[in-house]
């Protein structure tokens, strides 16, 4: 059916290509799609991993406050301000972050108009 080394070639030659085209948009590279060499059935020697698997990850998080959900909105200090986006209200303070405040979002069925009222033991809808 398949020559197997062919097949591996032609997977790897596929996948580095691949790899060309993402890494720019992504600004590295895809590790986990790089096809290695078949295994020969000898085991690595204990000290050489050579596996990015293993390898540790070190990753920085960093701590961002998110918008606290409030009905009421309240400035907490002199460097707050508000702000009306998407109609949503918002308190953004540059100075201390944990301020910041979203109003709610209002419901759909609080806002409807009604245009007619009809009274009977079986609705329409």
């Amino acid at each position: 059916m398949f020559n197997k080394p062919s097949l591996i070639s032609a997977v790897s030659n596929c996948l580095r290509l691949c790899n060309q085209k993402i890494a720019p948009v992504l600004g590295r590279g895809f590790h986990g799609l790089t096809v290695s060499q078949p295994a020969t059935g000898l085991a690595a020697p204990m000290g050489q991993v050579d596996s990015k698997f293993l390898a540790p990850v070190t990753s920085i998080v960093s701590q961002i406050a998110g918008f606290k959900v409030k009905g009421h909105l309240k400035k907490r200090c002199k460097d707050c301000y508000f702000v009306v986006r998407q109609e949503r209200l918002y308190v953004i303070c540059p100075t201390h972050p944990r301020h910041k405040q979203m109003s709610m979002q209002k419901k759909d069925y609080n806002q409807w108009i009604l245009t007619h009222a009809t009274q009977s033991k079986v609705r329409p809808y």
